[in-house]
């Protein structure tokens, strides 16, 4: 485990602060070290904390104790316990959650920035602390801020926003979410946690009246099409990477057109897959339910059928490259689009046969749930 660092990130009135990014994760050895990695050449000055959530992967826990070793400012906690009986989906990654907090608050950092292995942060800077101080001096009832940028379907196509000014939204379903910055000195004096699932904690903090507004500059990126694991089962597969990173870092250009648009940018835009392809629009969960076809639907709808048509993202390739020599995301494309989502939708409406007998076909009440983010 290595020692920790001095933060020297400053606020407005040039006072340093304390920040500790800390990267959450079970699984995916590829994902995980990208996403440390990313945050090491993108915030030097900043501590960091690694959390691998009980993964059982020696390769994985070997390649996160050589950063430690070499990165004074990184500390590594591993834990042993990921108790899948409360969350089937997450599993214990909100104690995690917990454990990370607590270590924060401990050593009386301003803020936690909070990462999943899944993510990559593309660029980073004072303006982002900054800008984060000034939302929190403005909105007493926001705790967390939400640094990851939106994919095209949140954003544009949903009503999962509301605006307040021009690039500054919060989201409507949440008062707190899983990744973003927090205001420790909020978070302490509400006594705050995370309780065992994201709906839960997004709704209880919700109800207490509780907001979450999107940096107007987002820093962080999810991958694309991402592998994932689901009751334990590891569903897809990682990206191998052909570059130093699974997504080109934001040039300066590029990353003073983000500070200066006058709307908030999209996933699409700022998260560019480097020596690989994906499918745009982009998704950023499993396809396991009808909402990435209600998505594109809705695309259709809004831009046109043109528009709206899934294509392969290329700038991240060299010129001339064919998308057939590169790994895509996803792998089965037709299946995956179209197939999967209709399977698992029957799967809800048509229970399957029963041991002993048959159930009657009928259609469960309440519909499918809402969207995630993740």
């Amino acid at each position: 485990m290595g020692t920790t660092g001095t933060d020297e990130s400053t606020s407005n009135s040039g006072a340093t602060v304390r920040v500790l990014h800390a990267i959450v994760g079970h699984q995916f050895p590829i994902y995980f070290v990208n996403a440390v990695r990313s945050v090491l050449l993108m915030a030097p000055n900043d501590d960091v904390l690694v959390v691998d959530n009980a993964s059982g992967s020696a390769t994985l826990v070997r390649e996160l104790q050589e950063i430690a070793r070499r990165e004074p400012r990184v500390r590594l906690l591993l834990r042993d316990s990921n108790d899948m009986s409360r969350n089937t989906k997450v599993g214990g990654l909100y104690d995690a959650y917990n454990e990370v907090a607590a270590d924060a608050l401990n050593r009386e950092y301003d803020y936690l920035h909070i990462m999943q292995n899944d993510m990559q942060m593309l660029w980073w800077d004072d303006e982002i602390i900054a800008g984060a101080a000034r939302i929190y001096a403005k909105y007493p009832e926001c705790v967390n801020i939400y640094t990851v940028v939106l994919p095209r379907h949140v954003h544009s196509l949903s009503a999962d926003l509301e605006y307040e000014k021009p690039k500054l939204a919060h989201l409507r379903n949440y008062g707190l979410t899983d990744a973003g910055l927090y205001d420790l000195k909020k978070w302490r004096a509400r006594g705050m946690r995370f309780m065992d699932n994201e709906q839960a904690h997004a709704r209880k903090y919700r109800e207490e009246g509780l907001r979450v507004f999107c940096h107007p500059v987002p820093a962080v990126a999810q991958i694309p099409w991402p592998a994932v694991v689901r009751n334990g089962r590891i569903i897809g597969r990682e990206v191998q990477p052909r570059e130093d990173f699974l997504l080109r870092p934001l040039t300066p250009a590029e990353i003073d057109q983000i500070t200066e648009s006058t709307e908030l940018t999209s996933l699409e835009a700022a998260a560019i897959p480097w020596g690989w392809t994906c499918l745009t629009p982009y998704w950023i969960t499993d396809l396991r339910s009808i909402h990435y076809l209600a998505a594109r639907r809705a695309d259709i709808r809004a831009r046109g059928v043109r528009a709206a048509l899934p294509r392969w993202e290329r700038r991240g390739l060299p010129p001339g490259t064919s998308v057939l020599t590169v790994q895509r995301q996803p792998q089965y494309w037709f299946w995956q689009l179209l197939v999967e989502p209709l399977f698992y939708a029957g799967r809800r409406v048509f229970p399957a046969v029963l041991p002993g007998g048959r159930r009657p076909l009928h259609v469960g009440a309440g519909g499918p749930p809402r969207s995630r983010h993740r």
